[in-house]
């Protein structure tokens, strides 16, 4: 991939969705007709699962609408028209903050995790946590960091301060060649980072014994761990086997990303809201590259900047494309999960017809997490949302391993999501008493 280059110019229209988390919606702060300035708060929110939203742009908000959104849904959100501007809210920094005080920056700032979690929250699980991951095992969007690699580390350090997390372990891939050089040549507070690999029975632990360092990096195989994969990122790291229906939290772990540690720095030592990220584009597109693209930005926009599409698009994966979501148009925005674009050729798109399970078991032999995926997927296909609950479906890390070996082409990882949205919606109904 070509290097790393920054979007700048302004969209024709920006979309900024007033829910870019997994917590409650932000109510908007702006009308139809509002003139708004760099970094302004556009949506507030109220409870304790929440995540403000700022304006990336200059421009004048066109309407407050159900717009389409990465997610797959129409979510309610600040349409802008962008203008050139200079004009931006006053930015102060806090470098000598207090952990209570960097935990209220963190949650003013707006930062969120790459699996959607208010960071501040993230930070302050509510149990005793003894060791923050930063996962930067997506190789192309740390290479995109590494430029900024010293102010990473010191977002990082400022996480383990917020969070009173005594020592803290950034994972790479073993094979992410680029990024171990970066972090070998790299210094943390006049010392070098000490890199080790993830070897047997070797874990963090091992590594911590021996070692009075606050930060280690640590070489973890060949895998890309998505939002859906922290049980056995903390497993494979830490040598803690989290249980069924249980997350890192329980055994005293907190993760977070790359983009999460660069936004922590720029809310402490600049005093900046969360307003852009690296995002990849890869697939069928004329120059595949990294790109910063502020929040908002429609991902037409972000394809343009990479020389447009090669061929005729068949289909836009957004966050990975075995977990994550095809989108139906090129109008929806990047938001602060966003990760990666892919685009596919019409030819490149499988349209296998599914069939009938055949009860081979070759899902159940390939599930990472020990579940059993068809049985889970038929449930969910007859609307049986209880029995997929208990067949552990919200702990499937939705990798698709399943539905790649699977004979008659189900769509397995697909239904079982579906199963997990509605759990979701079940403890919910719940929680607000059965409504």
């Amino acid at each position: 991939m070509s290097d790393v280059i920054k979007l700048d110019k302004l969209p024709e229209k920006a979309i900024i969705p007033l829910r870019q988390h997994d917590g409650i919606a932000c109510a908007p702060l702006v009308k139809k007709g509002d003139e708004v300035i760099f970094g302004q708060k556009l949506g507030d929110c109220e409870g304790s699962d929440l995540a403000y939203v700022h304006s990336p742009f200059c421009g004048t908000v066109a309407s407050i609408e159900l717009m389409p959104n990465p997610s797959g849904k129409r979510i309610l959100s600040v349409v802008l028209t962008p203008s050139e501007c200079a004009q931006s809210v006053d930015f102060v920094p806090e470098k000598n903050a207090s952990p209570s005080r960097l935990i209220e920056l963190i949650k003013e700032a707006g930062i969120v995790e790459y699996y959607e979690k208010p960071t501040y929250l993230a930070l302050k699980p509510g149990k005793r946590v003894d060791t923050l991951l930063m996962n930067a095992t997506f190789p192309l969007i740390t290479h995109a960091y590494l430029n900024s690699l010293d102010k990473v580390l010191k977002g990082f350090k400022l996480m383990l301060e917020a969070g009173g997390i005594s020592r803290g372990a950034i994972i790479v891939r073993a094979d992410d060649k680029e990024s171990i050089k970066a972090f070998k040549n790299a210094t943390f507070e006049g010392k070098p980072l000490t890199v080790a690999p993830i070897i047997g029975k070797r874990h963090a632990d091992y590594y911590f014994e021996d070692s009075e360092d606050e930060i280690l990096v640590l070489a973890a195989g060949k895998v890309t761990y998505t939002p859906t994969m922290m049980n056995l990122l903390s497993a494979d790291v830490m040598g803690r086997k989290i249980p069924l229906g249980h997350g890192p939290a329980d055994e005293h772990i907190v993760v977070c990303g790359v983009k999460s540690a660069k936004a922590v720095y720029d809310a402490i030592y600049e005093g900046k809201p969360y307003l852009e990220n690296a995002v990849t584009v890869t697939g069928a597109v004329n120059n595949p590259r990294s790109v910063f693209v502020r929040f908002g930005t429609p991902i037409k926009d972000v394809i343009e900047a990479c020389g447009g599409y090669k061929g005729e698009p068949g289909k836009l994966i957004v966050n990975g494309s075995r977990g994550g979501v095809a989108v139906y148009t090129d109008e929806a925005p990047v938001v602060k999960n966003t990760t990666g674009i892919v685009v596919q050729t019409k030819d490149e798109v499988l349209r296998d017809e599914a069939g009938a399970c055949i009860h081979c078991a070759r899902c159940v032999d390939v599930c990472p997490m020990n579940l059993l995926p068809t049985r889970i997927a038929s449930y969910s296909d007859l609307g049986r949302y209880e029995e997929c609950e208990q067949l552990y479906a919200m702990n499937c890390i939705e990798c698709g391993a399943c539905a790649v070996v699977c004979p008659s082409k189900r769509h397995l990882v697909q239904l079982i999501r579906y199963s997990k949205l509605q759990i979701n919606n079940m403890c919910a109904a719940e929680a607000r008493g059965g409504d």
